[in-house]
């Protein structure tokens, strides 16, 4: 599918392609390993690259994460990354485009404590031990002012903010405070910007906490969860006009 869609987009736009580890392959103990059934991630990530057209930009963040593995970069009651670890593939991506990340310690922060995830309710049949240490979730605030344009999965069109206050939300639904969480189409446009700017991000839950970094280099955002969004990505990077389109999962 990537490989598609930089031929239809040869000299019209960038197409990156950002595959993220899972946590089972980063911060899960190396001592443990053989205990679960998992694959190595690093030789899956290099598979799944050596696939990809020379065309295609991919953007390596394997190391990265590795570097960082001791820090609060995956939660420990969910299967998702936190956004410290998608702020440093944020940072790979920004060096693969050749611009400059904006730095970490520059972004006002929200919190929202209490969040119990996928492993939590899912996995482990809200296992007593992980109930008693629930996640908190950081949540970096773009430093433009932007606005969302949704469009969810029945159809209906609203306004939100790009990280929403989930502050009285169950434990289950706090991760939904990363751009309103899974909506077939989101548009996000940066009342700050005027250049034109514009990319197409083709994601599932994962890039959810990426794409907040994204707002402050881009004058418009399109999102799509291929989950739930049907069409071309082709089509609708060229209809839109965007520069770069980034596939993120």
């Amino acid at each position: 599918t990537v490989n598609k869609v930089v031929e239809n987009l040869d000299g019209k736009a960038r197409v990156y392609d950002i595959v993220i580890p899972l946590g089972s392959g980063i911060t899960f103990p190396d001592n443990l390993q053989g205990q679960i059934q998992s694959g190595n991630q690093k030789e899956a990530v290099k598979n799944i690259q050596a696939k990809l057209s020379e065309k295609v930009k991919a953007v390596e963040i394997y190391d990265s994460l590795m570097e960082h593995r001791d820090e609060y970069i995956y939660f420990r009651t969910d299967h998702h990354w936190t956004a410290l670890g998608a702020w440093y593939a944020y940072e790979d991506f920004c060096e693969a485009k050749g611009i400059a990340p904006e730095p970490l310690e520059g972004y006002e922060t929200v919190e929202f404590d209490n969040f119990l995830g996928s492993f939590y309710f899912n996995d482990t049949d809200e296992c007593e031990e992980l109930g008693g240490t629930p996640d908190v979730i950081t949540a970096y605030l773009p430093k433009m002012d932007a606005i969302m344009h949704i469009e969810d999965a029945n159809g209906v069109k609203y306004d939100s903010k790009v990280i929403y206050d989930e502050s009285n939300a169950a434990a289950s639904l706090k991760y939904s405070c990363f751009i309103a969480g899974d909506n077939p189409y989101t548009e996000i446009v940066n009342n700050e910007l005027t250049d034109g700017s514009s990319c197409l991000v083709v994601k599932e839950s994962f890039g959810n906490c990426f794409i907040p970094f994204l707002v402050d280099h881009y004058q418009t955002i399109h999102v799509v969860d291929y989950r739930y969004w049907t069409g071309s990505v082709s089509e609708m990077a060229a209809e839109k006009g965007v520069q770069d389109v980034i596939f993120i999962n």
